[in-house]
């Protein structure tokens, strides 16, 4: 009788749900917009409502596995810092070569693979291409350049060295064995698991980096990677249903490839739960950031937003310009 009442309900809201329009554009905007695709809808099952994640089917004669590392075959091949996009690389879900890949195919490559939503794709995408003036298309190593530092790439990466340092590209394997170590049991890790190792990082980088800045826009930039990988591997487990799996973090690192345990979102994933989930870390950590990011970011009181000592830490211990928070307190950006 309640599953006849809810479907008798739920049904002609489903019907009536039309695809959405693709999302309108700013005046002016760059031309290599106007191809930039959109996510289909998702429409929940009554009786299920709560949305999972589904087996993505792979055409492996088109779509094998072929991996190459940045600069292979003597500059033949180029690859980015997120083993995420070198994956659709490797795939062939965009050039394999990562050489010359337009804003429409990467935006849809990730909607394919990993549905990624709309504004997390433009929110990426739009300042890399904006950052390389009358840039129609891009080499993957262009997302670790100079001229993109600070609005997608970032320091305290979890494993990537800062650009100032070293190899801010390849993967470090120092970093990843890092990151896997602060699993609690070796199994898993939770969303706290993984602030705990980008606080670690943020001290590192502040520590060796000799041009360290950490705005909000860094912070923003850093956590994202973690609650990147809490949305696209993480899956029903012992810290619900994004919990992060060791073994599947270390494969996808590794091998730049899917796990063999992947499930493909069925909700997209949009900047509301990413920012979420970014906003948890942050706040386990001890600080806030601050949004929309304030005039002068990156430099002066907002040079590092993150305090040295976190808050799971003990008390004091704050950066320069840090934002250590108590249970209420909230900022605005001035």
């Amino acid at each position: 009788m309640y599953s006849a009442l809810l479907l008798s309900f739920a049904l002609p809201l489903c019907l009536s749900l039309a695809a959405p329009s693709a999302p309108s554009l700013p005046l002016g905007h760059p031309p290599w917009l106007d191809d930039h695709g959109h996510n289909q809808p998702y429409y929940p099952n009554p009786l299920n409502p709560v949305p999972g994640k589904l087996p993505l089917n792979i055409d492996e004669k088109v779509n094998y596995y072929e991996p190459h590392h940045n600069n292979d075959g003597n500059g033949t091949y180029k690859r980015s810092p997120c083993p995420a996009v070198n994956l659709l690389a490797n795939r062939g879900y965009i050039p394999r070569d990562g050489k010359q890949v337009s804003y429409p195919e990467l935006a849809q490559a990730s909607r394919d693979v990993y549905n990624f939503g709309d504004d997390n794709i433009m929110l990426v995408l739009v300042p890399a291409f904006s950052a390389h003036p009358n840039a129609t298309h891009l080499d993957l190593d262009q997302f670790a350049d100079a001229a993109v530092q600070h609005l997608i790439n970032c320091p305290a990466a979890p494993t990537r060295m800062d650009i100032e340092i070293g190899d801010n590209i390849d993967l470090n394997m120092t970093l990843l064995e890092s990151l896997l170590s602060f699993s609690k049991e070796g199994v898993t890790l939770s969303l706290e698991d993984m602030a705990e190792h980008h606080h670690l990082r943020h001290n590192e980088s502040k520590a060796e980096n000799p041009r360290f800045r950490f705005g909000n826009i860094d912070a923003a930039c850093a956590l994202a990677q973690y609650a990147n990988l809490a949305a696209v591997l993480g899956r029903v487990g012992p810290h619900g249903l994004s919990t992060v799996y060791v073994d599947d973090v270390r494969e996808f690192y590794e091998k730049e490839d899917l796990p063999s345990t992947y499930g493909r979102r069925e909700l997209p994933y949009f900047s509301v739960e990413a920012n979420d989930h970014i906003d948890r870390m942050a706040y386990h950590v001890g600080f806030q950031i601050v949004r929309p990011f304030p005039k002068g970011d990156g430099t002066g009181k907002w040079k590092d937003v993150e305090p040295v000592v976190a808050r799971y830490e003990g008390e004091g211990g704050e950066g320069g310009g840090a934002q250590k928070l108590s249970d209420t307190d909230v900022l605005s950006p001035e």
